[in-house]
């Protein structure tokens, strides 16, 4: 506490506050240190490393904890500092030319890792204990629970009204990461069990007599005679995870779907609904969009009697006969190209299929039944690459998969005509990363994206801009501008940045995102483009989980410039005229996209 109290005394006598709380310490008004990572003078971690972003003069030394660090032209210097455990304090330091110095102290806390519990007293810890959540369980379902506790007791839980006295083992060591104490049991839920949110008791058993016990954050609801249930999806946007497992960018999906289906419910945890796709596959619905029906609801189920495919000027259309609205996946494939529609609750009594003549973009149409009610549509494309599609019920219960044809294009102009969204990555509250200079990722992909429009439109093409200025909508709210401008290409432009514990002088350079297969030409054509102004390479990264590669509709492409924690990079972001370089790079890509896929 006393090297915090000096540390916090130090920072009350030489800083001043800024915005998002970076710090600047500044002397005659010419002078200064500008600390933008740490953004404040107190943080936590459990890493052994914080990295360090700040700026000064670009004549000035820079020194973290007496280490001399590389002050870039731009007066950006940055680097990592060892973390110790317990509570450490860091310095900041610059000295000008004249041998003036500024320095700005910070305080690092690193808790010591885990220690195994003491025997004596005997505790049940709530750190590690589970179900942290609460739990709906069905028929053969397994409750998993765990505790950590006094190493060498024997240990129990019991599920109120259901059984009591379930053994738990300890698991040794070496499968709980070297810590004692760590306690596991497991119970399959019986057709006659019955609780509704009941709290899991563990028990450690101190002697005959007596025992240690505790209760479980997250209560268990066995509900084997209501479920499954049926759940109507609703809202906007909503989608099925794969799991529950989740990251900064939410947890992998397996994809969007309408609202109106009805799905079958068969557990919970906690803000999730576990979702029975098939015999073999369960997707994760959120709750937020999900009204439970009236329990005697049927479950949803429908047999597919014709298939038909016809086209317009511009699309061609599939439509499936279903009785209600069922659940469905798609992906895409390649080589050859093809669109792959898995619609679950579903049994063929598929007689026939209709191909008319104005499907002009469909090679052929099939169907197979995987398992039981999981039914596979398979549309073949004629045109050997993706241009984008569209999935979902349009007011009643027939399954529509509307498919975009490769647009037409002049060979000496070939954006013009096109509808291109360009999306400036953040913008509003969300000013996105910074620069050691505090240069802001918001300012950066707007000034890229209007060069961007206006080499677009010199094209000819007709450009959908998802942020004009300094407003912020949401990613659905960008997605469905693209969407009301009928766009044909979506590019969203970003600046890259690492994370708290990286070395930002390490890292560099530029990279593509993609989410669905079908759209990684547009990716690595644009990766290829932005190596040309010599950036470093990061690489084109498939599978991404970003709201704007998430769109079936149209092909979309995620370009991180730039590592705007980079000095480096930094400096290159700053000059506008390398900002109107990496438009004209996303333009040439453009044209060698279009060019390649239409025939």
């Amino acid at each position: 506490m006393k090297l915090l109290a000096a540390a916090l005394a130090v920072f009350a006598s030489a800083v001043i506050a800024q915005p998002r709380q970076n710090f600047i310490v500044a002397q005659k008004d010419s002078f200064f240190l500008r600390v933008v990572i740490p953004e404040r003078d107190t943080i936590r971690t459990q890493a052994a490393r914080q990295r360090i972003s700040a700026s000064t003069l670009p004549s000035a030394q820079a020194f973290l904890n007496g280490k001399q660090a590389r002050v870039y032209p731009s007066g950006a210097f940055a680097g990592l500092v060892a973390v110790p455990l317990d509570t450490s304090l860091h310095r900041i330091l610059v000295v000008s030319t004249t041998g003036d110095s500024l320095w700005k102290d910070f305080v690092v806390i690193r808790p010591r890792p885990l220690q195994s519990s003491p025997r004596e007293p005997v505790v049940i810890e709530s750190v590690m204990m589970e179900p942290s959540q609460d739990l709906w369980l069905g028929k053969d379902d397994i409750l998993e629970v765990r505790f950590k506790g006094s190493p060498g007791y024997e240990a129990s839980f019991d599920i109120d009204g259901v059984e009591s006295g379930i053994p738990m083992r300890e698991l040794p060591p070496n499968e709980a990461g070297g810590l004692e104490g760590i306690y596991i049991g497991r119970y399959v839920v019986k057709e006659d069990d019955e609780s509704r949110d009941a709290p899991i008791t563990f028990r450690l058993r101190k002697s005959f007599w007596s025992s240690e016990r505790a209760t479980s954050r997250g209560t268990v609801s066995i509900l084997p005679r209501e479920l499954p249930r049926v759940a109507e999806v609703r809202g906007r946007r909503p989608f099925l995870n794969v799991g529950l497992g989740e990251d900064r960018l939410g947890g992998a999906k397996l994809g969007y779907i309408s609202p109106g289906v009805h799905v079958r419910v068969n557990g919970k945890v906690g803000r999730q609904y576990r979702v029975q796709l098939s015999e073999s596959l369960n997707g994760w619905l959120p709750d937020d969009f999900a009204t439970l029906l009236p329990p005697e609801t049927p479950l949803p189920r429908s047999l597919v009697s014709s298939l038909s495919a016809a086209g317009t000027a511009t699309t061609d259309v599939v439509t499936v006969s279903l009785a209600q609205r069922l659940p469905y996946v798609s992906e895409q494939s390649v080589n050859p190209p093809a669109i792959v529609v898995d619609i679950f609750g579903a049994t063929s009594n598929t007689n026939w299929i209709t191909h008319h003549l104005s499907a002009q973009g469909i090679k052929s149409v099939t169907w197979d039944q995987v398992s039981t009610e999981q039914y596979r549509l398979t549309i073949a494309l004629n045109h050997p690459d993706h241009w984008g599609y569209d999935i979902g019920y349009n007011g009643g219960s027939a399954l529509r998969i509307t498919i975009n044809r490769p647009p037409e294009v002049r060979p000496d102009s070939l954006l013009a005509g096109l509808r291109i969204a360009v999306d400036a990555g953040h913008g509003g509250d969300n000013q996105g990363a910074l620069g050691a200079t505090a240069l802001r990722e918001m300012d950066i992909t707007l000034a890229t994206a209007q060069h961007l429009q206006r080499l677009l439109e010199a094209k000819g093409a007709r450009v959908v801009m998802t942020r004009t200025g300094n407003e912020g909508p949401g990613m659905l709210d960008r997605w469905e501008r693209a969407l009301a401008g009928n766009a044909q290409i979506l590019v969203s432009i970003h600046c890259n940045s690492i994370g708290m514990n990286a070395d930002p002088e390490a890292v560099k350079g530029t990279s593509t995102y993609y989410r669905h297969i079908g759209f990684q030409p547009l990716a690595q054509i644009m990766y290829e483009k932005m190596l040309q102004l010599g950036l470093a390479q990061f690489g084109v990264i498939g599978s991404f989980n970003f709201t704007l590669n998430a769109p079936t509709q149209f092909p979309n492409v995620l370009v991180e410039t730039a590592f705007i924690s980079n000095p480096e990079d930094e400096m290159k972001l700053m000059d506008d005229e390398f900002r109107r370089k990496m438009a004209e790079k996303i333009v040439e890509g453009l044209e060698l996209f279009v060019k390649s896929t239409v025939r």
